[in-house]
């Protein structure tokens, strides 16, 4: 396993929940004069309203997944680092064609 990927995926995921947390969809909704319509302005607080809610329950998500992640990659490094000092030669070097 690689664990620079673990690490790689961790950062992008907590990227990306930074960005959204910048830009929640409830800033998308402006004063009804904006709109020029009232239905239209209702229809996109409808909208922005439940889209939040579901934005905010997939970076919850994502933010633990991004945590997970990271903890895997951790235990990763640290199962490597005790295992290094163990082993004083390779254990596969007979059975690899060099």
């Amino acid at each position: 396993m690689e664990i620079e990927v673990l690490e790689a995926a961790s950062a992008g995921i907590r990227q990306s929940v930074a960005d959204q947390r910048d830009s929640a969809l409830e800033d998308l909704d402006r004063a009804a004069g904006a709109y020029g319509h009232a239905g239209l302005h209702r229809a996109m607080e409808s909208f922005c309203d439940r889209w939040n809610e579901g934005l905010d329950i997939l970076v919850e998500d994502a933010e633990a997944i991004g945590k997970i992640l990271d903890e895997a990659a951790k235990a990763y490094r640290s199962a490597d680092a005790a295992s290094a000092g163990r082993l004083t030669t390779d254990p596969g070097r007979g059975v690899v064609d060099d």
